[in-house]
């Protein structure tokens, strides 16, 4: 199968520092206050939100604040559906029947894998979720039981997996491991390029008409007002609240800068969205403002 792996603006320097901030990450989580109160530079807006922004060029946590506690994650799983989906199959032409155990966006039918990424990813479909975790040899247990052991070998400590959408208030995770998530995800090119599209279009046919379906990115609000955008992935249910989890690349002293930023719990989604913008642009001025 084909290799999704090269992440095509990272030179190889820059990904020794994704996997050195992996396991600076992975093995530092119990110092995350102290680290929080060396570097925090930001003012959170709400305290019973969890936020983590970290600089993968550096190798630096810049804020962590209730980045340990375990919360409700909903659709931010999809980023892990869609790495054990594309491990298995990374073809965008095969086909697969939606599954009926979610509900989907889409009319009950065949569709190729690219366009159930497309409404995984863009639209954040339900269905679409539980259709590649049915498709998975062994089905949709061992699509779970590969969820779970990618989260563990990840680092991912306090993340557990109990169903492929989100739906589930099961699905509980960290600001911190949900950033060691967005990292591997963007590994896979096919998730940074369909995740960052404002929009995406399925043609359907319905009683020998055809019919577009629109689908609208779940982070639009985002993804309209920030350049930069790598990466982005949101959530919504009533036990976990607004989250949302984004890589953005920012210049900072002529030099590209690849910084990953969580945040779970927000009340609606234009505090999920002002937050995020508001946590950007405090630092430098906006993911492409050159300073110095």
């Amino acid at each position: 199968m084909k290799d999704n792996r090269p992440y095509k603006h990272f030179t190889v320097l820059e990904w020794i520092f994704v996997f050195g901030v992996l396991f600076f990450m992975v093995f530092t989580s119990a110092e995350a206050k102290s680290t929080h109160k060396r570097h925090a530079v930001y003012n959170i807006s709400q305290k019973n939100l969890s936020v983590m922004i970290t600089d993968i060029t550096e190798s630096r946590i810049l804020c962590a604040t209730n980045a340990e506690e375990v919360r409700a994650m909903a659709s931010i799983t999809k980023l892990m559906t869609a790495m054990i989906a594309l491990d298995y199959d990374d073809s965008m032409d095969h086909k697969i029947m939606l599954s009926r155990k979610a509900g989907s966006y889409l009319p009950l039918r065949e569709y190729t894998r690219g366009e159930l990424f497309h409404a995984l990813l863009v639209k954040s479909d339900n269905g679409a979720a539980e259709s590649f975790a049915q498709n998975y040899p062994g089905g949709r247990e061992a699509f779970l039981q590969q969820m779970n052991i990618r989260a563990k070998t990840l680092g991912m400590t306090h993340t557990y997996f109990d169903d492929p959408s989100g739906l589930s208030s099961k699905n509980v995770s960290t600001a911190r491991d949900i950033t060691l998530m967005v990292m591997a995800a963007a590994y896979y090119e096919r998730i940074r390029e369909i995740s960052t599209k404002k929009s995406a279009h399925i043609t359907t046919e319905s009683k020998r008409k055809q019919r577009t379906v629109v689908l609208n990115n779940t982070n639009r609000l985002i993804l309209s007002q920030v350049d930069g955008v790598q990466l982005s992935k949101t959530g919504y249910t009533n036990p976990a609240g607004f989250c949302v989890a984004i890589m953005v690349e920012k210049v900072i002293n002529n030099e590209k800068h690849y910084q990953v930023y969580v945040v779970m719990g927000a009340k609606n989604p234009k505090q999920r969205a002002d937050e995020v913008k508001r946590l950007i642009y405090t630092q430098y001025g906006g993911p492409n403002h050159e300073t110095g």
